[in-house]
């Protein structure tokens, strides 16, 4: 079942913190942050350990482990991890962070995926609104052209 919810939500990496006052910060990472700033955690969104690890030492590909991942997030329900992370920033807007920089394979991205495709709601990350999720990465979105190559 597809729910259409109206709350915004954005994603970010830590580093923004450097510059940046974000209310509404959630660690979705499997450790924790070092910042002050972040306040809240969800730890539910974080990667297993045996996962992660997995992953970084190269003994699961990445498609492994985006289809592993997506297997935890399903054990989820997208509408309660929605409204939790609504409830836990109060008025804050919810942004979920992680550790990965935006050139990387990251969860926090296969994370808005899933909850775009669940609930229908538009996930952008953190002042980067010309950039667009594409099997876990964050890419810089193509502008269609206007004119024609062979023009």
């Amino acid at each position: 079942m597809k729910f259409v919810i109206k709350i915004f939500i954005k994603t970010a990496n830590f580093n923004i913190l450097k510059k940046n006052k974000v209310p509404g910060a959630i660690s979705i990472a499997l450790f924790p942050s070092n910042y002050v700033d972040v306040k809240y955690e969800y730890k539910a969104l974080a990667p297993n350990y045996k996962l992660l690890n997995s992953l970084k030492k190269k003994k699961i590909s990445e498609e492994k482990f985006i289809s592993l991942y997506n297997d935890q997030l399903n054990e989820l329900v997208p509408k309660n991890v929605l409204d939790h992370l609504d409830s836990i920033t109060g008025s804050d807007e919810p942004v979920i962070m992680c550790h990965c920089a935006k050139t990387k394979l990251c969860h926090r991205h296969l994370v808005a995926d899933w909850l775009e495709k669940n609930i229908g709601t538009k996930i952008e990350e953190f002042n980067k609104p010309d950039f667009e999720r594409k099997n876990g990465y964050l890419i810089k979105r193509k502008d269609p052209s206007l004119f024609n190559s062979e023009d």
